[in-house]
């Protein structure tokens, strides 16, 4: 099964798309994956064709968001592997707590693979498991979540910066935490094909490159030293819609392009949806 990315810090990548004054959009966004190249070999990968599906939406001032991956890849020797992956999650907007829950779909049913919560403790941000095992890690304060990071490039971006360094949890897996190193440049001129549904999203803005090697922070002893467990390549509007994905795995590169977006309304708290609609009546 090919290893999912979760398209967080930034997806990874387009986690979030920030408005002018700060804030992010709720939205819906569809991709279409296929390989990018290929390093070849007897046991490398010759096809791949999939779909992907991001939803971010803000509920009484958290963001949720899940994601959806669809994958067949084709090996040389193998032949075959099918993927079909879901991610959901739910993150304050103070980045102090973050809900996770994975999924791999089975026989037309999803399976929960993995769920937990992060919140910060006493200065350090505490993981909670309760699948596949009750289990408990604390990380370093400065760990921050797919939001947050998204954030916190698109800030980078706006303000010239040309590098940002984070550590990032994105909940895909138990040991999931990462250093993220990422290179941040302008690209003028830079617009996506034609993208289906509220394309004026994306119309007329600036846009940005993210190159970003992940190091995974609780690598096994045998992984190559100083090397990147991958990399992603990805263009991103000034609003964070990013468009032209390339995920490096080393062995092959997957390449994921925006077809479709769609505005999606923040939602107010219930108890505020109460009082509206009671005063409505009077």
């Amino acid at each position: 099964m090919i290893r999912i990315i979760f398209l967080a810090a930034f997806l990874m990548f387009p986690a979030a798309f920030a408005r002018a004054d700060g804030e992010l959009q709720s939205h819906r966004a569809s991709y279409d994956i296929s390989l990018h190249s290929t390093a070849g070999g007897a046991a490398g990968v010759v096809t791949a064709k999939g779909k992907m599906r991001y939803q971010i939406q803000k509920v009484c001032g958290v963001w949720e968001t899940e994601s959806v991956f669809s994958i067949d890849v084709g090996y040389e020797q193998i032949g075959l592997d099918t993927t079909n992956w879901k991610q959901t999650t739910r993150e304050s907007a103070d980045g102090c707590r973050f809900d996770f829950a994975v999924y791999m779909r089975e026989k037309g049913a999803d399976r929960k693979d993995l769920a937990g919560t992060a919140v910060c403790d006493a200065g350090k941000k505490r993981v909670r498991l309760t699948i596949p095992v009750a289990s408990e890690a604390v990380l370093p304060k400065s760990v921050v979540f797919p939001v947050q990071q998204t954030l916190r490039l698109l800030d980078a971006a706006r303000a010239g910066k040309g590098n940002v360094f984070s550590y990032v949890y994105d909940g895909t897996r138990p040991e999931s935490l990462f250093s993220a190193n990422t290179a941040v440049t302008a690209a003028d001129g830079f617009s996506s094909p034609a993208v289906k549904g509220d394309a004026d999203l994306i119309k007329n803005r600036k846009a940005y490159r993210f190159d970003t090697a992940f190091f995974e922070e609780f690598a096994a002893p045998s992984a190559a030293d100083g090397a990147p467990a991958y990399e992603v390549s990805l263009y991103s509007y000034d609003n964070g819609i990013g468009d032209q994905i390339v995920q490096n795995f080393g062995t092959h590169r997957l390449l994921s392009v925006l077809t479709d977006l769609k505005r999606l309304p923040d939602k107010p708290c219930a108890e505020k949806t109460k009082r509206r609609k009671t005063k409505g009546k009077l």
